[in-house]
């Protein structure tokens, strides 16, 4: 069964603004080169760069999910326990930068 993806598609990137020392989200605009910025007045937490980095890899984050939970047509995973953990790991690095 196809889930209908409702997001805007990745990738999504965080970018730092020093003169307002904002951290922003931005993400692809559709048929454009532009980008459309979330947090228009930066991320307002204590975690900023930490949580716009996490912002922006939710569309990784969710098509790893995607990958790691699907089955051949028997219902067979389609990944050995050691490549979903690459894909995890990979996905992970990319949210944390560790």
């Amino acid at each position: 069964m196809a889930i209908e993806q409702k997001h805007t598609p990745g990738p999504w990137s965080y970018f730092y603004k020093p003169k307002y020392d904002e951290w922003h989200i931005s993400m692809p605009m559709p048929d454009s080169s532009m980008k459309l910025a979330l947090c228009p007045d930066g991320i307002q937490s204590e975690n900023r760069e930490a949580d716009a980095r996490l912002i922006a890899a939710a569309p990784d984050m969710l098509a790893a999910l995607r990958k790691i939970a699907s089955n051949d047509a028997d219902g067979h995973h389609m990944f050995t326990p050691q490549a979903m953990q690459e894909i995890a790991r990979a996905v992970v690095a990319k949210a944390t930068q560790s």
